[in-house]
């Protein structure tokens, strides 16, 4: 079974698509994605397949730069991010849960930054990504 409720690579995800599957969850979808629209400028947006494993991602670009990857599932939206060194640094420094703080500092250093995924399963929830999304934009 893929990570995204969407794993079959023949079917692109769509709205409609996205009402059946998330229920009320795509409350917490339109949320996040509406933020975006609204906050962000020229910022594009696609899915993307990226293995049999994964399924299809839902990818926020700003340029060339990746804010945010959004994996509906059955019963959350999972979003990754991935910091730099920077964007690390100011996530240490604001008022996230250091529960947070914790999993991205001990998560591994790649060149391109380091990952943290949450499950984002109600919606005042979606504060945390709204933060997030801001100091990767910043940084």
């Amino acid at each position: 079974m893929a990570l995204s409720i969407f794993g079959e690579k023949a079917v692109i995800p769509n709205d409609e698509l996205l009402t059946e599957a998330l229920l009320d969850r795509k409350a917490i979808w339109d949320s996040i994605t509406e933020h975006i629209e609204n906050t962000y400028s020229k910022v594009n947006s696609e899915w993307k397949f990226y293995s049999k494993a994964a399924g299809w991602s839902f990818v926020v670009k700003s340029g060339k730069r990746t804010l945010i990857y959004l994996i509906p599932q059955e019963n959350c939206i999972k979003v990754n991010f991935v910091f730099g060194e920077r964007a690390v640094a100011e996530v240490q420094k604001s008022d996230l849960p250091q529960s947070l703080i914790t999993v991205l500092l001990e998560s591994k250093p790649y060149v391109e930054g380091r990952s943290v995924m949450l499950d984002i399963a109600e919606l005042d929830e979606v504060e945390i990504v709204k933060k997030l999304l801001k100091i990767k934009n910043e940084n």
